[in-house]
């Protein structure tokens, strides 16, 4: 029996590194030449390649899912069409049995995808995004548009950041509890230094309520201390797509955002579908096998390839439908990652049922 689960958990794995070599590859062209096509005198040819070697293991994990769909799909496939899984059951291997044995390969694929998608991808995202903007720009920088975050009462904007953290064009915007602005400051830039920034070149303005009405008082300064809990590498964190992060950082990004009382709907959104990508990755598995014992038992091999895919994309499109849904009308991040996959355990658990 040992041989048996061996056999079909080596068939299975191997049809599933076939599917990423191809999916990948196709995914790396089409990357390619579309990041040809954003290049000018600054951000050469060489840049865009690079740009693209960096961000190709977000691009993998991207795909795990489906490659572990397709993989199971077409690995049972071959079985099927040789009559090997008939044989199988004939002997009086269980359903079961042989599903445990396709689970396995995808277990690695999930594993996989937590390295990548936590350890690997998201300080390679990061890097690539330093790197194009330097490349792509006049000043060293990382946000070349501004950015905007909040701590606390005060507001804080800077108009660029260098990848080692020094801030350009800063304005902080402080309030009172009434909502009432009680100081601006405006620096050129701002340095990081023990747990808070130092501002150089600084214009600051205070409002201070007199017997006289609102008067503001200016004061120009070489250097000021702004203390205040947020970091570059936080900061870092904020500039780059949620969905380049890794868990840890989207759910301490995300506390933060609850903590300040903003919106951080995008965050929790971003950080379920991390976790529970290995569970979307089970899953579609069972779909793929299920369709092999249940309605395409006796289909071709194209007509296998071509459900994988359509279903895979029926899988995706719900993502995107209830992520949109979420991020719109505020609904709960958790649910919205989990009805997807409910909708596709049930048809795959729905099926074999039927089939046996």
């Amino acid at each position: 029996m040992h041989k048996v689960d061996a056999y079909i958990r080596n068939s299975v794995l191997m049809a599933m590194l076939l599917v990423l070599l191809v999916l990948a590859g196709l995914d790396f062209l089409f990357t390619v030449f579309d990041e040809l096509g954003g290049t000018n005198e600054r951000y050469q040819t060489g840049d865009a390649l690079l740009y693209v070697l960096l961000t190709f293991p977000r691009h993998v994990y991207d795909l795990l899912p489906m490659t572990a769909l397709m993989g199971a799909l077409i690995g049972l496939s071959v079985l099927a069409s040789s009559n090997e899984l008939v044989v199988m059951q004939t002997a009086g291997i269980k359903t079961q049995r042989i599903v445990w044995a396709v689970m396995k390969p995808a277990i690695l694929v999930m594993l996989a995808g937590l390295i990548i998608g936590e350890y690997i991808a998201p300080p390679l995202d990061l890097k690539a995004e330093v790197n194009k903007t330097i490349a792509s720009s006049d000043e060293v920088v990382l946000s070349r548009f501004g950015n905007w975050q909040r701590d606390g009462d005060d507001f804080l904007h800077f108009n660029a950041m260098e990848p080692d953290g020094i801030l350009h064009g800063v304005s902080i915007y402080s309030f009172n509890e009434e909502q009432e602005l009680t100081a601006n400051t405006v620096a050129e830039r701002a340095l990081y230094e023990n747990n808070g920034w130092v501002l150089d070149n600084v214009r600051r303005t205070e409002f201070v309520q007199s017997d006289d009405g609102l008067k503001s008082v200016l004061a120009i300064l070489e250097t000021y201390r702004w203390d205040v809990d947020i970091s570059p590498e936080l900061l870092q964190l904020m500039i780059v797509d949620s969905y380049t992060l890794a868990i840890s950082d989207l759910y301490s990004y995300a506390q933060r955002f609850a903590d300040q009382e903003q919106d951080a709907t995008e965050y929790f959104l971003a950080f379920w579908e991390k976790v529970m990508q290995p569970l979307s990755t089970t899953v579609l598995v069972l779909v793929a096998i299920s369709f092999i014992f249940g309605p395409l038992r006796e289909a071709t091999m194209g007509s296998r390839v071509f459900t994988a895919v359509s279903f895979g994309l029926l899988f995706i499109i719900l993502q995107k439908l209830f992520r949109t849904v979420t991020l719109v009308y505020h609904f709960n991040p958790f649910v919205a990652v989990l009805i997807p996959i409910i909708f596709s355990a049930g048809l795959g658990l729905y099926l074999l049922r039927k089939a046996a």
